[in-house]
C-alpha cells in the first residue's frame, strides 16, 4: 500500500511538471515570436493559428544543444499551422505557414518555440483593414 503511494505521488509530480506544453503554452510562445505592434520601418503582424499538433517529447540531444536549447531540457515537438497577417496602409498581405516546430522551456522557466522547419503554403494580398 504504501509503495503503491509512493509511486502514485511521483506520477502525479511528473504530470504537474509542466515537462509537456498544452496548445495554449506553444500559442503564446508562437505570438511572443510573430505578433508585433507597428514600427516606424514595419508594419503590425498578427500570427492566427490554424491548429497545433503535439508530438512525443525527449530530452534535449546534442544537436538541440547546438540549435540553443538549455542541456537536461524536455523537447516536445509540435506541426503548427498558422497565418500571419502584415497590415500596410493600402493592403494586409496573408502569410499561411507550416512550422515543425521544438517547443521548450528556456533558461528563465517561459515555454519557447524554435523553428525544426517551415512550409509557406501561400501568401496572398488583402483589401487594407
Amino acid at each position: 500500500m504504501k509503495t503503491s503511494l509512493v509511486l502514485l505521488s511521483a506520477l502525479v509530480l511528473m504530470s504537474c511538471s509542466g515537462q509537456t506544453p498544452t496548445k495554449a503554452n506553444i500559442e503564446k510562445a508562437l505570438r511572443s515570436t510573430w505578433d508585433r505592434a507597428a514600427t516606424n520601418s514595419s508594419p503590425r503582424q498578427v500570427a492566427t493559428i490554424h491548429s497545433i499538433k503535439i508530438g512525443d517529447n525527449a530530452k534535449a540531444n546534442g544537436q538541440d544543444l547546438n540549435d540553443g536549447i538549455p542541456p537536461k531540457a524536455s523537447v516536445t515537438v509540435a506541426q503548427i499551422d498558422f497565418t500571419v497577417r502584415e497590415y500596410y496602409n493600402d493592403r494586409t498581405i496573408a502569410t499561411h505557414r507550416v512550422m515543425n516546430a521544438k517547443v521548450f522551456r528556456d533558461q528563465f522557466k517561459e515555454w519557447t518555440v524554435k523553428s525544426n522547419g517551415m512550409k509557406t503554403i501561400e501568401t496572398k494580398t488583402e483589401a487594407a483593414q
